[in-house]
């Protein structure tokens, strides 16, 4: 009986003892767990900023003439003058080069005289044929002379057609042994001297035109809609870092290459000083957006996983997700095209990857970071 009773006692009190213990540690767990809800993360914040955002596309291509031709002779002969100085400027309809052209101007002047004799000719003939036709009906002149006569008439205006068409042949010809400048220009190297003989397609002098000058080059897909003719095109080159050129655009290619996924743009480019030439590599930047009231937070705050893009703001001191979407971006800051922020939003930098959606936070610093 008095084991028994040992037994019962014993039991007892391991029992009083487990259950002592085991309401401590509950007590101990919640104390941690009310702890850990009451933690409070220290953090480093900015501000979001209103600011205009220009979209800018970047691409470069090589400088070219809008206006180049390489004149050549349309008959041969002799060269009798050059009125040009290689490199010098032209006008438009100013001589450059004469042939000689003695012979031709003579066979002129012989077709012109041959022509006033037949029309001599022809005027008699024609006064023969009115003075004999009354003579016809009087049996005074045969009709079959009648009728040599009206043939004769035919014949020479056949002749005097054939003149002139000689005539008009050979004055296109002697125009051709002229030649002018085609456009307002400068000119190029002088291979030629006088008493040269040229044949028929031999180069004699390049004209350019050097304002404006012409720029192509490939614009991606995506800026198709962005781009039009008028257009303002700025562009840059090596010999002169510190200027700034304007152009215009005055080409949009209607396809896309489906290789390249680009499509061609060209630029005229003002060039009145002179200062480009064709062949130089430029750099060409068109604006083809501009959001005047962009929403901007600084670069750091932003966090970027493969399933999202967000960032946390700050509201009563707790630390909110704000799920983003994105526009210009650079190493200073990012523009916010979809997300609850507004212009004087604070948003977590530092800090960012510890607090949770609901967080306490403790801001030790806001940063004025964001300037440019």
């Amino acid at each position: 009986m008095k084991n028994n009773m040992a037994v019962a006692t014993r039991c007892l009190f391991w029992g009083l003892l487990f259950f002592s213990l085991s309401i401590l540690s509950a007590c101990k767990d919640n104390k941690v767990k009310t702890d850990r809800s009451e933690q409070s993360y220290p953090v480093v914040c900015g501000k979001a900023t209103i600011r205009q955002v220009k979209y800018v596309i970047h691409q470069v291509g090589t400088l070219k003439a809008s206006q180049k031709v390489s004149l050549r002779t349309e008959v041969e002969g002799k060269v009798t003058e050059i009125l040009f100085k290689e490199g010098g400027y032209t006008e438009k309809g100013s001589i450059l080069v004469r042939f000689n052209d003695i012979k031709l101007k003579a066979e002129i002047r012989n077709l012109e005289a041959r022509i006033d004799q037949f029309r001599i000719r022809l005027d008699n003939k024609k006064r023969a044929l009115t003075r004999k036709k009354p003579l016809v009906k009087k049996d005074l002149v045969s009709q079959l002379q009648f009728d040599d006569l009206k043939a004769e008439i035919k014949e020479i205006e056949a002749m005097i057609a054939q003149v002139k068409a000689n005539l008009v042949s050979q004055k296109e010809i002697l125009s051709d042994m002229i030649i002018r400048a085609p456009f307002d220009g400068f000119l190029g190297v002088r291979n030629i001297s006088v008493g040269a003989y040229l044949k028929k397609g031999e180069p004699v002098v390049t004209v350019v035109d050097l304002d404006p000058l012409e720029i192509s080059f490939q614009a991606p897909e995506k800026y198709k809609p962005d781009l039009f003719t008028g257009k303002q095109a700025l562009l840059t080159v090596d010999s002169h870092p510190d200027k700034v050129f304007k152009g215009v655009l005055s080409f949009i290619a209607p396809e896309v290459d489906v290789n390249t996924r680009t499509f061609q743009v060209k630029a005229r480019v003002e060039n009145q000083e002179n200062l480009l030439n064709p062949g130089m590599f430029a750099r060409v930047r068109v604006v083809t957006a501009i959001h005047k009231d962009a929403i901007t937070v600084p670069w750091e705050s932003i966090i970027q996983t493969e399933a999202e893009t967000y960032l946390y703001t700050v509201e009563e001191n707790l630390a909110r997700k704000v799920p983003i979407r994105l526009g210009k971006v650079n190493n200073q800051w990012a523009e916010i095209l979809d997300g609850k922020l507004g212009s004087e939003s604070r948003v977590i930098l530092e800090g960012k990857f510890a607090v949770k959606d609901g967080s306490r936070i403790t801001i030790i610093k806001t940063s004025e970071k964001q300037k440019s």
